[in-house]
Protein backbone atom coordinates (compact mmCIF):
# COMPACT_ATOMS: atom_id res chain seq x y z
CA UNK A 1 0.00 0.00 0.00
CA UNK A 2 2.63 2.15 1.09
CA UNK A 3 4.69 1.83 -2.13
CA UNK A 4 1.12 3.00 -3.95
CA UNK A 5 0.88 5.86 -2.22
CA UNK A 6 4.72 6.65 -3.15
CA UNK A 7 3.89 6.47 -6.88
CA UNK A 8 0.88 8.46 -6.47
CA UNK A 9 3.02 11.20 -5.01
CA UNK A 10 5.47 10.91 -8.06
CA UNK A 11 2.14 11.18 -10.31
CA UNK A 12 1.82 14.54 -8.35
CA UNK A 13 4.58 15.77 -8.88
CA UNK A 14 4.82 14.52 -12.37
CA UNK A 15 1.37 16.06 -13.23
CA UNK A 16 2.18 19.80 -11.90
CA UNK A 17 5.73 19.85 -13.71
CA UNK A 18 4.14 19.19 -16.87
CA UNK A 19 1.67 22.05 -15.66
CA UNK A 20 4.35 24.25 -14.65
CA UNK A 21 5.96 23.66 -18.32
CA UNK A 22 2.92 24.26 -19.55
CA UNK A 23 2.62 27.53 -18.27
CA UNK A 24 6.05 28.93 -19.72
CA UNK A 25 4.77 28.04 -22.99
CA UNK A 26 1.55 30.26 -23.00
CA UNK A 27 1.32 33.47 -24.52
CA UNK A 28 -2.46 33.79 -23.35
CA UNK A 29 -2.46 35.01 -19.66
CA UNK A 30 -5.77 33.76 -18.56
CA UNK A 31 -4.64 30.32 -19.59
CA UNK A 32 -1.14 30.68 -17.94
CA UNK A 33 -3.03 31.52 -15.15
CA UNK A 34 -4.71 28.34 -15.54
CA UNK A 35 -2.01 25.75 -15.69
CA UNK A 36 -0.14 28.07 -12.85
CA UNK A 37 -3.77 26.77 -10.52
CA UNK A 38 -3.68 23.11 -11.72
CA UNK A 39 0.16 23.47 -10.57
CA UNK A 40 -0.66 24.45 -7.27
CA UNK A 41 -3.46 22.11 -7.07
CA UNK A 42 -1.45 19.01 -7.86
CA UNK A 43 1.41 20.35 -5.57
CA UNK A 44 -1.02 20.40 -2.74
CA UNK A 45 -2.50 16.73 -3.73
CA UNK A 46 1.13 15.57 -3.71
CA UNK A 47 1.93 17.63 -0.24
CA UNK A 48 -1.63 15.77 1.14
CA UNK A 49 -0.66 12.46 0.09
CA UNK A 50 3.18 12.84 1.58
CA UNK A 51 1.70 13.57 5.20
CA UNK A 52 -0.82 10.89 4.98
CA UNK A 53 1.94 8.76 4.31
CA UNK A 54 4.11 10.20 6.96
CA UNK A 55 1.52 9.18 9.74
CA UNK A 56 1.33 5.89 8.13
CA UNK A 57 -2.17 6.00 7.45
CA UNK A 58 -3.75 3.45 5.44
CA UNK A 59 -7.05 4.01 5.94
CA UNK A 60 -9.57 5.94 3.74
CA UNK A 61 -8.08 4.71 0.88
CA UNK A 62 -10.63 5.32 -1.30
CA UNK A 63 -11.09 9.41 -0.39
CA UNK A 64 -7.27 10.14 -1.74
CA UNK A 65 -8.05 7.92 -5.03
CA UNK A 66 -11.05 10.71 -5.55
CA UNK A 67 -9.29 13.57 -4.57
CA UNK A 68 -6.27 12.43 -7.24
CA UNK A 69 -9.47 11.70 -9.61
CA UNK A 70 -11.08 15.44 -8.92
CA UNK A 71 -7.55 16.88 -9.55
CA UNK A 72 -7.31 15.21 -12.83
CA UNK A 73 -10.72 15.85 -14.34
CA UNK A 74 -10.17 19.17 -12.96
CA UNK A 75 -7.06 19.57 -15.32
CA UNK A 76 -9.35 18.39 -18.08
CA UNK A 77 -12.36 20.56 -17.23
CA UNK A 78 -10.09 23.83 -17.01
CA UNK A 79 -8.62 22.56 -20.52
CA UNK A 80 -11.94 21.75 -22.36
CA UNK A 81 -13.40 25.20 -21.02
CA UNK A 82 -10.63 27.12 -22.63
CA UNK A 83 -10.81 25.60 -25.75
CA UNK A 84 -14.24 26.04 -26.16
CA UNK A 85 -14.26 29.39 -25.37
CA UNK A 86 -10.79 30.45 -27.84
CA UNK A 87 -13.44 28.56 -30.16
CA UNK A 88 -16.58 29.99 -29.28
CA UNK A 89 -18.36 27.27 -29.40
CA UNK A 90 -19.88 29.08 -26.09
CA UNK A 91 -21.49 31.80 -28.04
CA UNK A 92 -19.94 34.75 -26.35
CA UNK A 93 -16.82 36.09 -27.98
CA UNK A 94 -17.97 34.49 -31.25
CA UNK A 95 -21.50 36.64 -30.78
CA UNK A 96 -19.61 39.65 -29.70
CA UNK A 97 -17.46 39.83 -32.78
CA UNK A 98 -20.50 39.56 -34.55
CA UNK A 99 -21.83 42.32 -33.43
CA UNK A 100 -19.23 44.64 -34.20
CA UNK A 101 -18.70 43.76 -37.93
Amino acid sequence: MLNNLSEQIRDCYRHAQDCARKAAEQTDPNLKQDFLELEESWLFLARSFKFNERLGDSSDVMNRRKSYEFVQSLESFVLDAHRRNTEGEWGAPSFWFSLAK
